[in-house]
């Protein structure tokens, strides 16, 4: 038993390294959250991947977007599949009110520019590449496994009738089946 103990010790040591590596390469830390996360659930979103600022000209790209709105997520999926790494997991990330200290926040990044408008009718459609999928199937796998989290919800299930998102066009009932395939 003491072996079995061990060796899975060693093996989540690793693992834990691995991702600490990935994520120096794949990593944009946000300032927004404190220390004292304890996450028992993993909530997704999503947000255009460039939002168009006030002036209603520019576009500003959603890790910018998110900074300046002093909001922040733990990973925001982008259409070709990149996890961007915004926060550790042990610390609270500021992207659903109410549950900041107990969860996981993955951003699924809708490709192109968008107004509130047009990204609305974005994400009431197919909207998801297959990289980004995958990417977001595996990232949550990775959560689930290190933390034991049980519980995964969409942003539009912890706040109904103030946030849409991810939307209708994100396979939700097929993300939680491929989440839990071993």
């Amino acid at each position: 038993m003491r072996d079995t103990e061990h060796l899975r010790t060693v093996i989540e040591n690793a693992y834990l390294e691995r991702m600490r590596e990935r994520d120096k390469m794949n990593s944009r830390h946000n300032p927004y959250g404190r220390p004292g996360n304890t996450p028992r659930t993993i909530i997704v979103h999503a947000m255009g991947e460039h939002i168009m600022m006030d002036d209603g000209k520019t576009f500003e790209h959603a890790p910018d977007f998110l900074e300046r709105m002093k909001l922040s997520v733990h990973a925001l999926i982008a259409p070709d599949g990149t996890i961007i790494r915004c926060r550790d997991d042990s610390e609270t990330a500021y992207h659903a009110q109410g549950y900041n200290t107990n969860s996981l926040g993955m951003e699924m990044l809708v490709a192109g520019r968008h107004d509130y408008g047009s990204f609305v009718r974005t994400i009431a459609e197919k909207y998801l590449t297959d990289a980004q999928y995958e990417a977001a199937v595996k990232q949550c796998r990775e959560w689930v496994s290190l933390h034991k989290i049980e519980r995964i919800v969409r942003h539009s299930d912890v706040s109904p009738g103030r946030k849409l998102d991810p939307g209708a066009g994100f396979p939700f009932d097929k993300f939680l089946a491929d989440v839990r395939k071993t």
